[in-house]
């Protein structure tokens, strides 16, 4: 976080230097902006999910210049890397250009704003209030409070933050009943197999796993099924799940496995479904259970990507005024 405050100074006093003034019919010239800050993933098969995403707010925002983000500086060098890896871009030739050069949501913002101030709304793409969300509301709230002597000079003068999937404050509920709709597919599935469903969530540290549990609730409620959510970094492991899992679904099973993140990413595409024998699947075998897995990110589903749709046309609602104040 304190490299991030550095940065984010080091950017903004070159976004001052540069800053144009806004003229009074601007905005009427200049297209209003999308941001989509992401942690970033190293896997090129995880790019179809997170542009199948960029995809569906593009059509519902057809006015919009729609930006794409990583949050995570690791992934980023790596993506520095690669483009100079002649080797990679051979066996990946289905990858666009724009990744190679992809930034970080404060550099993202200051070449938005080099072209004069505008709406820009920015939505983080997790499912969670964590330390990347939280990383980008001090963001936002520092820009908003820039002041410059004329107000037309204020560089980022209309920008509004949209919340996470499973939602904020009084939205999580709402928002809790709109992730249930987007998994009916997998509980469809459970319910022909008979099996019990363990969905399986990325944790970042320091995150009160709370917000799960409610959706396990929601879930359980909305469907007649056995269902458990897993934290790879928390006490709710598989080991604890199976435990669980042994009084209320003894072996063989089934239990179908999913993940309940964006993209998988290879890091959690080993750890659940890899050859090593502490991996979820042979652990899970190793138990006595048969186990169906469903090892896809929800940044392709429709009904998941909705939920980002309908936040930021709630957050453009609200930011939009600020043209009239």
């Amino acid at each position: 976080m304190f490299l991030l405050v550095i940065l984010f100074f080091t950017t903004l006093i070159a976004l001052l230097s540069f800053a144009k003034p806004l003229e009074a019919d601007d905005l009427k010239d200049r297209n209003p902006a999308i941001v989509l800050a992401t942690h970033g993933t190293t896997d090129p098969v995880d790019l179809v999910d997170l542009l199948s995403l960029e995809n569906r707010i593009k059509d519902a925002f057809p006015c919009y210049d729609i930006h794409m983000s990583f949050m995570n500086r690791k992934i980023l060098q790596v993506w520095r890397d690669r483009a100079k890896d002649s080797n990679f871009k051979k066996y990946f030739p289905q990858v666009s250009e724009r990744f190679y050069n992809i930034k970080n949501p404060i550099a993202t913002l200051g070449l938005i704003q080099d072209l004069g101030p505008r709406l820009v709304l920015m939505q983080p793409l997790q499912l969670i209030d964590g330390p990347e969300y939280h990383d980008l509301v001090s963001i936002v709230e520092n820009l908003r409070k820039i002041k410059c002597f004329d107000r037309y000079d204020v560089p980022f003068p209309w920008i509004g933050l949209g919340g996470p999937a499973l939602g904020l404050g009084d939205g999580q509920k709402e928002n809790l009943f709109r992730v249930a709709n987007a998994l009916a597919y997998l509980f469809n599935q459970a319910k022909e197999l008979k099996a019990a469903v363990v969905l399986i969530a990325d944790l970042n540290g320091g995150v009160n796993p709370g917000v799960y549990n409610h959706l396990k609730l929601v879930l359980r409620n909305n469907y007649d099924c056995e269902i458990h959510v897993g934290l790879p970094e928390s006490r709710q492991g598989i080991r604890e799940i199976l435990g669980k899992l042994e009084k209320k679904l003894p072996p063989p099973g089934p239990i179908l496995m999913a993940p309940l993140t964006l993209v998988m990413g290879q890091e959690l595409r080993e750890d659940l479904n890899g050859p090593q024998p502490d991996s979820w699947v042979n652990l899970i075998k190793a138990s006595g259970y048969s186990v169906v897995t469903h090892m896809e990110g929800l940044g392709s589903n429709e009904i998941f990507s909705e939920i980002f749709v309908e936040t930021l046309k709630r957050l453009e609602e609200a930011v939009s005024r600020r043209y009239t104040d």
